[in-house]
């Protein structure tokens, strides 16, 4: 029994010893470099690991007692970013502080008349411009920057749907208040309504497409509507 206490006291003596070097020795690691990683940048291209070095100044980490790094002024100050959605910010055994952030996606500009640009992620939220890079997404014109609402809603249910993504080009509200597209295609414009039902008025579309493809006077129209449910009312060019 007095062995048996004498080993267990022995054996925490000697975690203390090894828990007080590993503390001490945790406490004087510096920074050695820090690694910058855009989780999602394929996707995007608003976060560059280079820019984000610079606007932080990494450079002056290296060298630094890492207890001295404040990490989460850090992901404060890069979740403060307009394109960044999430940031994480964690050193490692090497001396290596790794940087994670993951950017927000926009998928429309909305170009206010008399206003500034600026772009919609898919929840709605707005994000500036970036001096850096202009992704190509659908511009939505409008006079108000709520009238984006119906654009919004037709670019997300659209969203992955290669007959749309390869029209939509310029969105814009006519006078009567309905989402109107202006197509990739020259020389006529398509009105949508509310923008709703994108799969129905689809269908529509393509049908009235192959008719006037086999006719060949696709480009004798200025006007498609397709706010009527089962019918597509064209207008052609006096």
């Amino acid at each position: 029994m007095i062995l048996r206490t004498l080993i267990s006291l022995s054996l925490m003596a000697l975690l203390g010893v090894v828990l007080g070097f590993s503390s001490a020795e945790a406490a004087g690691r510096r920074v050695r470099k820090v690694q910058i990683e855009v989780k999602d940048e394929a996707r995007a291209g608003f976060l560059d690991p280079s820019r984000l070095a610079d606007q932080l100044g990494t450079n002056r980490l290296e060298g630094e007692l890492l207890v001295d790094v404040d990490l989460q002024s850090v992901v404060t100050h890069l979740e403060a970013l307009d394109a960044c959605a999430k940031a994480e910010v964690y050193p490692h055994m090497d001396g290596t502080l790794h940087i994670d952030v993951w950017q927000r996606r926009p998928v429309m500009r909305v170009h206010v008349k008399g206003g500034e640009d600026h772009y919609l992620d898919r929840d709605g939220e707005r994000m500036a411009l970036d001096p850096y890079h202009a992704p190509h997404l659908p511009v939505m014109h409008v006079t108000q920057a709520d009238q984006a609402k119906m654009g919004l809603q037709f670019v997300n249910d659209t969203r992955g749907d290669a007959f749309w993504n390869n029209l939509t080009d310029q969105l814009s509200v006519n006078d009567q208040g309905e989402l109107v597209l202006h197509p990739r295609l020259a020389g006529h414009h398509i009105v949508l309504g509310d923008g709703s039902e994108a799969a129905h008025k689809k269908r529509n579309l393509l049908t009235f497409y192959r008719a006037q493809i086999e006719r060949g006077n696709l480009r004798n129209y200025k006007r498609i509507d397709l706010t009527y449910r089962d019918q597509v009312i064209a207008q052609r060019y006096p």
